[in-house]
C-alpha cells in the first residue's frame, strides 16, 4: 500500500477505510507547544515526527446562560494555604446566587472542586432561571487549526456535553443524592442543555464546517455517566437519548464522531456504536477499566465495526518496567492492527504530570519509539 500522510492515515480509520498502518497518537501533543516540565523536552520533538497528531479547536459556547452567564458571573481568588489557591465563583441567577470553590495548585498539579454550585434541588432550579442566549458560531479558530496542521494530523471541533455540564454543578455525590431525590428535575436540566448543545451543532453545520473536508466532532463527559454512578437505564436517558439526536445531525451532515468515555465502558461499546459514535477513546483494560483490547473488538465488530483508540493505560507508562510495556504494545497493536479500526493512544494527556520521573519519560519513548515501529510490522 502506498506511504500514507497522518492526516490520511487517520481520516481512513475515522472512515472505517484501511490505513498504509495503525495510526499512533500521544494524546494532548500539538505543535509549538510549551512543555510544562523541561524534562519532557527529551521526548517531544520525537513524537512530534513520528506520532500522528490530532488537535482541536472550537467556538465559544456556555450551556448555562450562552451569553448571559458573563452578566451574572463574579470570580475572585484567595489562599487557601500551603501550594494550593482557592478560586471562587458566583452565578448571581434571579432564582438565588450559586457559589463554587475550585482549589488550585500552584506548582502545576490537577486541582479539585472543593465546593459545587448545585448542592440540593433548589440549586438546580437555580441554573434553569437563568436567561439563555448563546453565542454566534465562528469556525476562524477551526480554519486557522486546520492551516496549522497541514498533513501531520486533523483537527478536531469540539464541543461540550449536557450530563458532564450537569455532573460539573453538582460533582459525584450531589449527583447521585439527586438522581435518587430529583430524578424528573435531572432529566429535564439535561434536556434544556441538549436543547441548547443541539442548537448549537446545528448551527456550526449551518456555517458551513463541511466545506473545509471532512470533520469530526469531539465531546467529552458520559464517562460521568456510567456504571457504577449510575444504572444502564439512567445512562440511556441521560447521554443515548439526549446525545443521539445531534449526534444524527453530524452523521447527516457527513461528520464522524469521537467520543471520551473512562471506566467500565465493555457493556457500553455497542451502545455509543448505536448512538452514532465512529471513534470511542480511551478503551482501558483492567483494572482501571474492564475490557481487554480482544474483548473490546469483539463488542466493536457486534456494534458494526466502530472505532477504537487507545488501550495503553498512562498510570502502567508511570509505573510499569519498560519489558512489560513493550510486551504489551506487541500485544495491543497486533490485535488492534488485525481489527483495522484502531488508533494506539494513552489513556490521558502525556503532559498531565507537572513533575515527569525519569522512568516515566523513558516509557513515553518506548511507547512512541516502539509503537510505530509494531504498528509498521504488522501492516495487513
Amino acid at each position: 500500500m502506498t506511504k500514507m500522510t497522518k492526516k490520511e492515515r487517520l481520516w481512513a480509520v475515522y472512515k472505517g477505510e484501511t490505513p498504509d498502518r495503525m495510526p499512533v497518537k500521544l494524546w494532548n501533543l500539538y505543535k509549538n507547544q510549551n512543555p510544562v516540565h523541561p524534562a519532557y523536552k527529551r521526548m517531544y520533538n520525537i513524537a512530534l515526527e513520528k506520532t500522528d497528531l490530532v488537535g482541536e479547536a472550537s467556538s465559544p459556547f456556555d450551556i448555562y446562560g450562552g451569553i448571559k452567564t458573563q452578566n451574572v458571573y463574579e470570580a475572585y481568588t484567595e489562599p487557601y494555604g500551603g501550594d494550593w489557591t482557592a478560586h471562587v465563583s458566583i452565578i448571581h441567577a434571579p432564582g438565588g446566587s450559586l457559589k463554587q470553590v475550585y482549589l488550585a495548585s500552584n506548582k502545576g498539579h490537577p486541582g479539585l472542586t472543593k465546593e459545587h454550585y448545585v448542592k440540593d434541588e433548589s440549586d438546580l432550579k437555580k441554573i434553569l432561571s437563568l436567561e439563555y442566549e448563546p453565542y454566534p458560531v465562528s469556525l476562524k479558530k477551526y480554519e486557522n487549526a486546520l492551516s496549522d496542521m497541514g498533513d501531520d494530523g486533523i483537527v478536531m471541533f469540539e464541543i461540550s456535553h449536557p450530563a458532564y455540564m450537569l455532573y460539573e454543578l453538582t460533582g459525584s455525590e450531589n449527583l447521585g443524592y439527586l438522581l435518587y431525590d430529583a430524578p424528573g428535575l435531572v432529566e429535564e436540566v439535561t434536556a434544556v442543555f441538549a436543547k441548547r448543545l443541539y442548537n448549537h451543532v446545528k448551527a456550526v453545520i449551518e456555517a458551513g464546517i463541511a466545506n473545509y473536508g471532512p470533520f469530526a466532532i469531539a465531546y467529552y463527559g458520559p464517562e460521568l455517566l456510567i456504571p457504577p454512578l449510575v444504572s444502564f437505564d439512567t445512562f440511556d436517558k441521560l447521554v443515548f437519548d439526549m446525545d443521539k439526536p445531534y449526534l444524527d445531525l453530524i452523521k447527516n451532515a457527513g461528520g464522524y464522531v469521537w467520543v471520551h468515555c473512562h471506566g467500565r465502558v465493555g457493556k457500553l461499546i455497542r451502545r455509543f456504536g448505536e448512538m452514532g459514535v465512529d471513534i470511542m477513546n480511551p478503551i482501558e483494560p483492567p483494572p482501571m477499566g474492564d475490557t481487554t483490547v480482544g474483548q473490546a473488538i469483539s463488542e466493536a465488530e457486534s456494534s458494526g465495526k466502530i472505532g477504537l483508540e487507545g488501550n495503553v493505560e498512562i498510570c502502567d507508562l508511570l509505573n510499569r518496567d519498560e519489558d512489560y510495556i513493550r510486551a504489551f504494545l506487541e500485544d495491543t497493536v497486533k490485535k488492534g492492527s488485525d481489527y483495522g479500526r484502531f488508533i494506539l493512544c494513552q489513556s490521558s494527556s502525556y503532559a498531565a504530570y507537572a513533575e515527569p520521573t525519569e522512568k516515566y519519560i523513558d516509557n513515553l519513548l518506548t511507547y512512541v519509539n516502539y509503537g510505530v515501529e509494531l504498528a509498521e510490522k504488522f501492516i495487513k
